[in-house]
């Protein structure tokens, strides 16, 4: 009965602008797609009101294409799964900062705009954090590509300097940043952030002070046994798992998410992702990696390890096979024998030849293939040079095979490495089937949104609605949620427990035996309530 009520809605004007390309005359006429409609054009059943809604929204998108308004207003509100690929201290924008600036009374130094504690406030040239004017807008521009046009300095360049200069504030903020991120993510109707901050620090100092000298792979055995046989390794784990607990605790407290109200951020699913800089020292780095693995068997706030940092700086380029080494290492010591659920997401191939310094121009033949073969990432951040690897046609296959995602980061991609366009590599990873997410990379720093990034996509990279669509499940698809897929056959079919019926499509109130099955996994919770908020989104255009 609610679907006939549906079916009726939708005929009289509810639902797709214009059935002319429906025959209204014969029944179980045929949709575009091959779904089936009544003699009046409407859709009877769910998975047919389903096809219908759909291409009532590819038509409105294809409409609104030529509108920067519309079209903008339009992808703001479709459902967006996860951002997968997100830089916590770089989520956020320059004018949050500074407003946190001017609550704990810090200054802003006017000559490099970087910011300074209270105390120091004393020293020529550091002035109040301001809340407009020249100065404000100077500190903008310095913290974010806010207007940027390369010159002197390049796009590279001032996009990694941002960091140092509001770091001081994002190291006092970490938990007001997660709830600003939370905030802006469910103003976009978005469900899920992945978000990556510097974790495992205590281990990672351990590491540091237990060796001495040069780290190579054939250390890595004695190494990992003097780090978690040592009397501290234990608390050093603990502390640095309380981190992540409070991280994950207090900016719900600050949301008041127990409250009467709760803000709708609070219904955005966040976890965190070890940020690891590969440009720090190796003893560090894999201090800070088997923290990592040890973090994620003690707590689910944390559910991956990433290497962050330029990939083209002369440190991450010397090691990086070396770092691959300890990946593969720790994946054999925890993962294998599912000592820790961690998973793995890199930074590769985010270089150019252009970016490339001296000595290492063959970089880009071969980061994306390591990541994936040696330190068994899942997934790969900006994935930019896979073109240059060697056979590139055969990576692109392998991981299509392996079913590694790739996280498309268009705006830092044009920002950063002037990539853009059909100079993007995003076209043939959809054609050669390989799983893509549109994410954000740092979008307080770019001044965009994951809304923003399938503007670009629209825009820049030509993709339909559907493909945008599609994207968005696979952001979910891939997630490092726990639990089984909702999808059997992804994207096409449901596990039998919540496959459509005549009287339930996906997303609408589960059957009870649907229910069981969501109850027993937040990765198909999260999929099942994308595709709620897709129904309601696409039966409205």
């Amino acid at each position: 009965m609610k679907y006939a009520l549906l079916a009726l809605l939708f005929a009289a004007g509810c639902g797709r602008e214009s059935s002319d390309d429906i025959d209204a005359t014969t029944p179980d006429a045929e949709l575009p797609d091959g779904q089936a409609t009544d003699a009046a054009g409407a859709c009877t059943t769910p998975a047919q009101c389903a096809a219908v809604w759909e291409q009532a929204a590819a038509d409105r998108f294809t409409a609104v294409l030529a509108s920067p308004t519309d079209l903008a207003a339009f992808l703001r509100a479709m459902p967006k799964g996860g951002d997968l690929h997100n830089h916590l201290s770089g989520a956020v924008y320059a004018e949050t900062y500074l407003g946190w600036a001017r609550a704990d009374g810090n200054c802003i130094n006017s000559t490099t705009f970087a910011a300074v504690g209270a105390g120091a406030c004393s020293t020529a040239g550091n002035l109040p954090a301001p809340s407009s004017g020249a100065f404000f807008d100077q500190i903008l521009r310095a913290w974010s590509m806010l207007d940027f046009v390369a010159g002197a300095q390049t796009g590279h360049d001032h996009f990694f300097a941002t960091f140092g200069k509001f770091g001081l504030i994002a190291g006092n903020h970490r938990h007001d940043s997660i709830a600003d991120l939370a905030t802006r993510a469910a103003s976009e109707n978005q469900i899920y952030i992945e978000t990556m901050f510097n974790l495992g620090t205590n281990t990672g100092s351990l590491g540091a002070s237990l060796w001495s000298g040069a780290v190579t792979a054939a250390d890595l055995p004695m190494f990992y046994n003097m780090l978690t046989m040592n009397a501290g390794f234990t608390a050093a784990v603990d502390r640095d798992v309380t981190v992540v607990n409070d991280a994950a605790t207090r900016y719900r407290t600050l949301l008041d998410c127990a409250g009467a109200a709760p803000p709708p951020a609070c219904g955005v699913r966040v976890r965190f992702i070890a940020q690891i800089s590969r440009t720090g020292g190796n003893d560090q780095i894999f201090g800070q990696l088997v923290g990592a693995f040890e973090m994620a068997s003690r707590t689910g706030n944390i559910v991956g390890a990433n290497l962050s940092s330029p990939e083209d700086d002369t440190a991450s380029l010397r090691n990086y096979d070396l770092h691959m080494a300890m990946l593969d290492f720790l994946y054999n010591r925890y993962t294998v024998p599912r000592r820790s659920p961690l998973r793995i997401t890199l930074h590769a191939g985010e270089v150019t030849p252009a970016f490339l310094p001296a000595g290492y121009e063959s970089h880009n033949t071969f980061h994306i293939r390591r990541a994936v073969e040696v330190a068994h990432a899942e997934r790969i951040g900006h994935g930019l040079d896979v073109l240059s690897e060697t056979d590139s046609s055969g990576l692109l296959d392998e991981m299509r095979s392996r079913n590694v995602l790739v996280e498309i980061c268009l705006s830092s991609n044009d920002q950063i490495l002037e990539v853009r366009g059909a100079a993007h590599p995003l076209a043939q990873y959809l054609a050669r089937g390989v799983p893509v997410a549109l994410a954000t990379d740092d979008q307080g720093v770019s001044r965009s949104s994951l809304a923003g990034e399938l503007v670009r996509a629209a825009t820049d990279q030509r993709l339909d609605y559907r493909q945008l669509k599609r994207m968005t499940r696979d952001s979910l698809e891939h997630a490092f949620l726990p639990g089984a897929s909702l999808w059997a056959s992804f994207p096409t079919s449901a596990v039998a427990d919540c496959a459509p019926t005549e009287t339930m499509g996906l997303g609408d109130p589960p059957s009870a035996g649907c229910q069981a099955f969501l109850a027993q996994s937040e990765r198909a919770q999260a999929q099942w309530e994308l595709e709620r908020r897709f129904r309601a989104f696409e039966s409205q255009q």
